[in-house]
């Protein structure tokens, strides 16, 4: 009966799905590394993903913003035009009727007409009654000139002195420019002046108030400087202040150091530090071009128009709440939609928008934001030569700090290795760290790799006990057999392939190894270059100090009567 039980068992199956069973183990076995890989790579390949998807946000978002900028500028322009139009109107008459004075065009009456005409159209506003008294000088009617003086001074008492002074300049009245110069500077504080006061500045650097104004304006520049020294913590917000309209001329570039921002963690604070010391080329620059720009005077008349005419043409004071938000819009749409960058430009730039400043602030914007105060070029020689002191002290000031930010550790990461270098001159010691932290990490792989066995003697052992089995139980003992000596012949099978693996896993390192000593010979390479050049870029910090020390506020000081001639402004 049992023999013939053996006979009709058909055991091929079984032994079919074994060895089917055993060849799926192996795939699965060698697939599993190669699943890892996949997965690092998914996840790399999914974290670029999601970078390029934030950056497509980014942009959009900042496109999206510098839309709505450029539509939001438009209707600002309107809302100025709608509300402040009329003061245009009043500034094109004044100045029409300056340059029809001179070729004598236009007849008196016409003159007296328009002027009337504006001042009953605009009331309040203190260029209207400025317009009426020039008419009316012009028409030689004292009576309506000084009855129109004084409701000019009533509505802005420093403005009409301010443009009276000019007008009476223009016309060759030195007695009465200078009478209106001295009301116009008696009403100033050198803690609070009038942004206007600039124009009395250009005026005085290019002379065109005449020699017998500059004592006035000489003594009042000295004044105000001594009373602002005096005045405690002036000297800290000035280097706080000049710092601040310094940092503006630092670039935002980027540079071509490719291993340095891959493997380095330091490369931001390395870009910011490249960046600040670029600051120096283009500060220099900036001095440079100022100084080496002509100041082609011309005829008194002409520049005395052109100071005279932006007093007129300017915006006042009630427009100011506009023009700020005119002038944000602007950067919104110059920085490409970034609000942030555009606020916080906007923030450095508000002090020239500001009603009052003070003398040293007013000196700053001159200099460093021309655009904003509109001052001319001699002004801004002027006011950089002034200044120097204070600009000397806050630039080494933002020097120093700048240069204790400069990473002087560069870290880096390599496979599994980390390590750091200063100036790339311990490129030996780091690839020697390098393969020996590599060699541990594959040695201890290796290591890992053992033979199993466990497998080959639960496998005898499993086929023993079918032998055992045969007697009482012979198919049962039979599949034990069968069983126990699939499993130690598959565990043998894998113990020969040991040594394969541990090559595999020695060849992968071996690769690792050579790249990874490629790339920190190139990492050391560029920390060469980096620091070659930053110290290049940085030098010119001493090249700054040297064009300032050699400036002197009088040597930018023109007079009309002598060109040779300077005033030497003293402490």
């Amino acid at each position: 009966m049992a023999e013939r039980i053996i006979q009709t068992a058909d055991l091929s199956y079984i032994q079919r799905s074994l060895n089917v069973l055993s060849d799926e183990i192996d795939t699965v076995s060698a697939n599993v590394g190669t699943v890892n890989n996949n997965i690092i790579s998914v996840n790399e390949d999914l974290q670029e993903l999601k970078r390029e998807f934030n950056r497509f946000v980014q942009q959009m978002e900042l496109h999206h913003n510098e839309e709505v900028a450029q539509t939001k500028l438009v209707e600002i322009r309107q809302a100025i035009a709608k509300k402040f139009g009329h003061y245009d109107e009043v500034r094109r008459t004044t100045t029409g009727i300056l340059q029809a004075s001179d070729v004598q065009l236009v007849k008196k009456d016409v003159i007296s007409n328009v002027s009337e005409e504006i001042m009953l159209k605009t009331p309040g506003y203190w260029l209207a009654p400025c317009l009426v008294a020039l008419s009316a000088w012009i028409s030689d009617d004292r009576d309506l000139a000084d009855r129109a003086i004084k409701e000019a001074l009533k509505r802005d008492a420093e403005k009409t002195a301010l443009l009276f002074t000019l007008i009476c300049r223009r016309a060759g009245r030195k007695e009465a420019s200078l009478k209106w110069a001295s009301v116009y500077l008696s009403a100033q504080n050198e803690s609070s002046l009038d942004r206007h006061a600039v124009i009395i500045i250009d005026a005085f650097t290019n002379g065109l108030l005449g020699r017998d104004s500059e004592g006035i304006i000489y003594n009042k520049v000295n004044e105000w400087i001594r009373k602002l020294k005096n005045t405690p913590g002036f000297e800290e917000s000035q280097i706080a202040q000049w710092s601040d309209a310094l940092k503006l001329y630092t670039p935002d570039k980027d540079y071509d150091y490719p291993a340095l921002k891959k493997y380095t963690s330091d490369w931001n604070g390395l870009k910011d530090s490249l960046n600040d010391a670029y600051l120096h080329e283009n500060i220099l620059d900036y001095f440079t071009k100022i100084y080496a720009t002509p100041r082609f005077l011309g005829d008194t008349v002409k520049k005395l128009d052109e100071s005279m005419f932006s007093l007129v043409s300017n915006f006042d004071d009630d427009e100011l709440d506009m023009k700020k938000e005119e002038r944000l819009t602007e950067l919104i749409i110059k920085y490409k939609g970034d609000e942030d960058k555009a606020q916080s430009m906007m923030n450095t730039e508000n002090t020239a928008y500001n009603e009052k400043r003070n003398f040293a602030q007013l000196l700053t914007d001159a200099a460093m934001k021309n655009k904003s105060v509109n001052s001319d070029i001699a002004t801004q020689q002027y006011a950089i030569a002034l200044s120097k002191d204070w600009i000397e002290s806050s630039y080494n000031d933002l020097v120093a700090k700048n240069r204790l930010k400069v990473p002087q550790k560069i870290s880096f990461s390599v496979n599994s290795y980390s390590g750091e270098t200063t100036d790339g001159s311990n490129e030996v010691e780091q690839i020697e760290a390098y393969k020996k932290v590599m060699h541990d990490e594959m040695n201890d792989k290796i290591e890992k790799i053992q033979p199993d066995k466990v497998g080959v003697v639960v496998g005898i052992v499993i086929m023993v006990i079918g032998v055992l089995l045969l007697a009482p139980m012979l198919l049962i003992g039979l599949i034990a057999i069968i069983a126990g000596g699939f499993w130690a012949y598959n565990t043998n099978k894998k113990n020969k392939n040991i040594d394969q693996k541990k090559d595999d896993v020695r060849k992968q390192y071996e690769k690792a190894i050579e790249n990874g000593q490629i790339i920190i010979r190139q990492i050391m390479a560029e920390v060469v270059d980096y620091r070659r050049e930053l110290s290049r870029v940085d030098s010119n910090s001493s090249k700054v100090i040297e064009f300032l020390e050699q400036l002197s506020p009088e040597e930018y000081i023109r007079s009309t009567a002598d060109t040779g001639r300077r005033v030497k402004v003293v402490d």
